[in-house]
């Protein structure tokens, strides 16, 4: 019986010798696959595992370079020069503003008289008022802007006085509800009211706040603000309309 070693050396000999008489040679044996180091078919590649994805970054849009959306519109269509010519634009429209706001104070100034003696006018609703000062600026435009400044007592007791704080109140004329101690009564009594005039307004009840009354209390811009109207007082305003102007869009 032959070893193994001499079994190998015979099986190398057997194709040199067939080859030698002239036959036809077997193909030599396939190598046995070594394994780890086979290559895989496309049909075997290896499922990649979840710890195996790299997850791709995100880019981050860009964002605008300024919060003016035309503005960067126009920086963006016509270079840094469509930019700089709408904030010149816009420096322009404040300036103007400015100019017209000087302008009206100036008109209500030169328009402005003090009266004395005036006598009291009555109105259909039972509001009655006395001019002390015939103002030269614009009347009250509903959606308007109004600045006032007043003091107010109800049967004879003080309870607002935006005069005594140093702080007008500014509201949208026409507008609701009422700020502070407005009413409807005080409203109808400056609808004829030109901006730099001064009023002394008498409110029926029933146009000021009525069987209820009120109670004015503290807010965040007015922590001092306290008062109160029993029901069915008769209210009294000291009232000046100080200016009236477009609100911005």
């Amino acid at each position: 019986m032959l070893s193994p070693l001499a079994s190998k050396n015979v099986a190398r000999r057997a194709p040199a010798a067939a080859e030698a008489k002239g036959g036809a040679t077997a193909p030599p044996p396939a190598p046995e696959p070594i394994v780890g180091d086979s290559p895989l078919s496309s049909t075997e590649q290896p499922i990649a595992s979840p710890s195996d994805y790299v997850p791709r970054k995100k880019t981050s849009k860009r964002k605008a370079e300024s919060t003016d959306a035309i503005s960067t519109f126009l920086t963006r269509r016509f270079g840094i020069a469509g930019g700089l010519a709408w904030l010149g634009f816009l420096a322009v429209g404040s300036i103007g503003e400015q100019v017209k706001t000087r302008l009206e104070v100036a008109s209500e100034e030169s328009g402005t008289r003090d009266v004395q003696d005036a006598p009291e006018v009555v109105l259909p609703s039972g509001v009655r008022y006395r001019d002390l000062r015939v103002g030269g600026g614009s009347y009250p435009v509903r959606g308007y802007l109004t600045l006032l400044d007043y003091s107010a007592t109800a049967d004879g007791v003080p309870f607002e006085s935006t005069r005594a704080r140093g702080k007008p109140i500014v509201y949208l004329f026409g507008g609701r509800p009422f700020t502070g101690g407005m009413c409807a009564g005080l409203e109808e009594a400056i609808l004829g009211m030109r901006a730099g005039g001064r009023r002394l307004v008498t409110v029926p009840p029933e146009l000021g706040f009525g069987a209820r009354g009120a109670v004015l209390r503290p807010t965040e811009h007015v922590p001092d603000k306290q008062g109160v109207v029993p029901p069915n007082a008769t209210l009294e305003y000291d009232v000046e309309l100080l200016r009236i102007s477009i609100p911005p869009s």
